[in-house]
């Protein structure tokens, strides 16, 4: 129960700050500004969009077989198309809730495929932080190539921020937290309780470990890098290849759209489903490539709408798409065993 409130809580003020910043990024925008916000998206070239799109499926075909390689070793290779909806279920159900991606895609490859959930979790864990690594670099090399334009940048930002309201609204978000955590931990569980769960926590701390080390006993070390790197090639292309829906923005390269995956990439988290935080920086990024901050804020809308879209008709058909093909390949299963 505690849990449950606390993930929803998670949520309502992930999703208010996102609605907080919609409303921040276009306060100041005039009729004919969002008039014009309007315009774009009935002249954006949507040929590139599905571009977008296509690189992003094939992120999500590359993701799926790198998460076989790593359930490989530790005794499971469960069928590609499943383990595929259940990626693509991830993203789905996390634009839902804060980490429900997460469960589901693990309890997906359990429920078809019988793969213990503490075991698909360990390596998806792993997966994070091979992906963390790699948004690492991609920081790395843009700090390297644009280093002038993002020092200006953040020098800029850091001009116009106010610290003694960020001061009081994190001390209010502190207080807040406190209050939150002193209730929900207010009912202590009893010791009987707790002797019970200890074995069965012990086991799934053992499943979750050796999910964990799997990538030691991988043996397509360098199909494993591949897909890596083709995951992250995808990522990139997406908004080099988005840029070009505007004639605007149709200049834009390859350091912006890297620009574009780093920092978009950790918008997409500060909130639910990145509402808000995604637009805005990307209007900045754009905005330090000298693009207008009207056509910037335009595209960064463009963009989350077009992924947004994705993310939910790709959710809804993987969820369709498991349910007939399992069933069909259960009915084909038990015809043969007649």
């Amino acid at each position: 129960m505690k849990k449950h409130i606390g993930n929803l809580l998670k949520f309502i003020i992930s999703l208010g700050i996102g609605v907080g910043l919609v409303f921040w990024s276009l306060k100041d925008v005039s009729t004919a500004q969002k008039q014009m916000i309007v315009d774009t998206f009935k002249k954006a070239d949507y040929f590139w969009l599905l571009l977008l799109m296509i690189f992003g499926l094939g992120s999500n075909f590359f993701r799926a077989q790198r998460w076989r390689l790593l359930l490989k070793p530790i005794g499971y290779s469960p069928n590609y198309w499943n383990t595929f909806s259940a990626v693509m279920a991830m993203f789905f159900f996390n634009l839902l809730f804060p980490r429900l991606g997460e469960i589901m895609r693990c309890t997906i490859l359990y429920k078809y495929e019988k793969v213990p959930v503490e075991k698909s979790i360990g390596t998806m864990v792993l997966e994070r932080v091979i992906d963390l690594f790699c948004i690492m670099i991609l920081g790395i090399l843009i700090l390297i190539f644009e280093y002038q334009r993002f020092y200006s940048f953040f020098a800029e930002i850091a001009a116009k921020i106010n610290f003694i309201k960020l001061g009081i609204v994190g001390g209010i978000a502190l207080i807040t937290g406190g209050i939150v955590l002193y209730f929900l931990n207010k009912k202590k569980a009893v010791h009987d309780e707790i002797v019970r769960e200890e074995h069965v926590i012990i086991a799934k701390l053992k499943g979750l470990w050796q999910g964990l080390i799997s990538i030691k006993d991988l043996e397509e070390k360098w199909e494993f890098i591949f897909h890596t790197f083709a995951i992250w090639i995808c990522y990139i292309l997406m908004p080099y290849f988005g840029f070009r829906c505007m004639e605007e923005t149709a200049h834009l390269g390859f350091t912006a759209a890297m620009a574009s995956v780093f920092f978009g990439g950790f918008a997409m988290v500060l909130t639910q489903g990145g509402v808000g935080a995604f637009q805005i920086v990307i209007q900045k990024i754009l905005v330090s490539y000298g693009i207008g901050e009207i056509i910037a804020l335009s595209y960064g809308w463009i963009s989350w709408s077009v992924q947004t879209f994705f993310v939910i008709i790709g959710g809804i058909l993987s969820l369709i798409f498991l349910a007939i093909y399992n069933k069909s390949k259960k009915q084909t299963t038990e015809h043969a065993q007649q």
